[in-house]
């Protein structure tokens, strides 16, 4: 029998193996990904060229930036099936995730989100569950998709059977959160410090994610030569028992040593009597990948960066011919051979003297400054260019066209841009309403505590409820008691992407002047109104929607006063 040192020599050469073949088979992608990088940052290298620009006009930064949408998608959930309890839970759901989109930093992690998907392509999430000794709640990553190799040949992650993402840590945090001794961590695989030559204090970290004989996760962490974790049937509840007798600790007085074993299912209290149900166990991966638009032959979408480039790198060639025209620029005197005026840089102080006969024709200049023009124009036609390859208008990126057309002939040419962009929104939803699922999936595994969630209704009135997994339990039609995760995650309308907030608080004021709120003299009508702009996020807002609710309860009491009157 071989013992536990071997086996897990053997799996780390079998993982080691399969990561070297993905990045074989991945080629020259990183170094695709460091060149699209490298010219959104402004870099001035020319294709074919060793000599470098010698000026860059950064269009790609420009129009990447114009494009950045800094709204978080709504979630939206809805029932596969209908009935009432199962309309209420995706409710539940939709909750959940409005809670953790507000507390978890997505507004910070989205930033990074729209860039690395207009510059590289694709941006890579990753969900983990961390219990810390408490309840636990679940944790999100966004990364580069330097970070993330796939399996070789496979293009979509549902359809891996492997898949590697990487991370830097320190090595005092590899020895804290892995047991590390100072002894082993010298086998980690380190980073090397700028210079090339010595090693640094940082840690590449490998994780791979497999699916087992049963097609369930299962992951295996190392660095190097150095095993950190191995973890079989990765969303299975797990407890330490007696590696002897297999039972539970403190029921256990054998002394063998203690392993960890799965826990296949749990006794949940349904009115009177106890219920044997199994554990919710996920199938997915624990990783989202969002396209900035579909290629068809890669992991990734296309890259923003690698389609504008033939333009970037034409304007800087541009640029720098501009640039060189105009530093050999002069203006080069003409004067009398024994004339006495000294040249310089300054005129100012200066006089010249006139001999006797002579005239001021014997001086001038010859001016040899270039014709620009030409350049310019070519300079700002493959801006143009650019523009038009990715969609954007002047409109998209704020600015003011001084074209003569009919104002329909401009919303036409605004709503074929923003359709274009379009696209790439949908594209991002899809992947957002697939973090909100694996949100909804860990929480249906791993989440023992009831979680408190707040939210409005319709009348801005709050409401308190608690997410329980155990309401996720079904059974009954000749089906054991199992858990329900047969629900719809898309996105909703979000009034930060869908228009400028400012828009949206004018078409408010034209429903209540329209009347498609109501009568607009009527305190009612008026509530609903500023309970649409509070929604709008409307600055004071909140304030009016307290004032109008104070009227419509004080009309109330006074007509439940009158009643009571006329029956009294």
């Amino acid at each position: 029998m071989k013992d536990i040192n071997t086996q897990k020599d053997e799996r780390l050469e079998h993982f080691s193996s399969l990561l070297e073949a993905a990045r074989l088979a991945a080629g020259d992608r990183d170094e695709r990904l460091d060149k699209n990088m490298n010219q959104y940052l402004g870099g001035a290298e020319i294709d074919g060229s060793s000599e470098p620009a010698l000026t860059v006009r950064n269009i790609t930064y420009e129009i990447i930036e114009s494009e950045i949408d800094p709204a978080v998608p709504v979630p939206k959930v809805d029932a596969f099936s209908y009935s009432e309890e199962r309309e209420r839970r995706a409710a539940s759901i939709e909750r959940l995730c409005t809670a953790l989109r507000d507390r978890l930093p997505f507004e910070d992690m989205n930033d990074l989100d729209e860039r690395y998907t207009y510059i590289y392509g694709a941006s890579v999430w990753y969900a983990e569950w961390e219990q810390d000794g408490g309840d636990g709640g679940i944790r999100l990553h966004c990364l580069s998709p330097k970070s993330f190799l796939g399996q070789p040949g496979i293009t979509k992650i549902e359809d891996m059977e492997y898949c590697f993402l990487t991370f830097i840590t320190t090595k005092d945090e590899l020895m804290r959160k892995y047991g590390v001794s100072e002894e082993d961590s010298a086998l980690a695989e380190y980073e090397y410090k700028y210079d090339g030559a010595s090693l640094s204090d940082t840690v590449k970290v490998v994780l791979c994610f497999y699916r087992d004989e049963d097609s369930e996760v299962s992951r295996f962490i190392f660095s190097g030569d150095l095993v950190l974790e191995d973890t079989p049937k990765l969303y299975k509840r797990k407890s330490l028992v007696c590696s002897s007798c297999g039972a539970a600790i403190g029921e256990c007085g054998c002394g063998a040593p203690l392993v960890l074993s799965d826990l296949s299912a749990e006794d949940i209290k349904v009115g009177s009597r106890s219920v044997r149900v199994p554990y919710y166990t996920p199938m997915g991966f624990p990783i989202v990948i969002r396209k900035n638009s579909r290629s068809e032959d890669g992991v990734f979408g296309s890259s923003d960066c690698e389609i504008i480039r033939p333009q970037q790198q034409a304007i800087n060639k541009v640029e720098s011919r501009i640039l060189q025209k105009l530093l050999r620029a002069a203006i080069t005197p003409i004067m009398p051979e024994d004339s006495s005026v000294t040249l310089g840089n300054s005129v100012f102080g200066q006089v010249i003297k006139m001999r006797p006969g002579e005239s001021a024709s014997s001086y001038g200049k010859i001016d040899t400054t270039p014709d620009i023009s030409q350049d310019i124009l070519e300079a700002d036609r493959l801006y143009e260019q650019a523009k038009r390859v990715l969609g954007i208008s002047d409109a998209l990126q704020g600015l003011d066209t001084t074209s003569v057309e009919s104002g329909y002939a401009r919303q036409l040419k605004i709503s074929q841009s923003a359709s274009r962009l379009e696209t790439k929104r949908r594209m991002k939803n899809l992947a957002y309403s697939e973090i909100y699922r694996l949100i909804f999936e860990h929480y249906l595994a791993f989440a023992d505590a009831t979680h408190e969630l707040s939210y409005k209704d319709g009348l801005g009135v709050v409401h308190t409820e608690h997410f329980s997994r155990h309401d996720f339990i079904e059974w009954g039609d000749g089906s054991a008691p199992h858990y329900a995760d047969e629900y719809l995650f898309s996105t909703g309308e979000d009034s930060e992407s869908q228009y400028k907030r400012e828009a949206l608080w004018e078409r408010n004021l034209e429903n209540l002047e329209s009347g498609t709120l109501g009568d607009k003299s009527e305190p009612k009508t008026l509530l609903r109104y500023w309970q649409a702009q509070e929604k709008a996020h409307y600055p004071y807002a909140k304030d009016n929607v307290e004032y109008f609710k104070g009227i419509l309860e004080n009309q109330n009491q006074k007509e439940s006063e009158k009643e009571n009157e006329k029956s009294d």
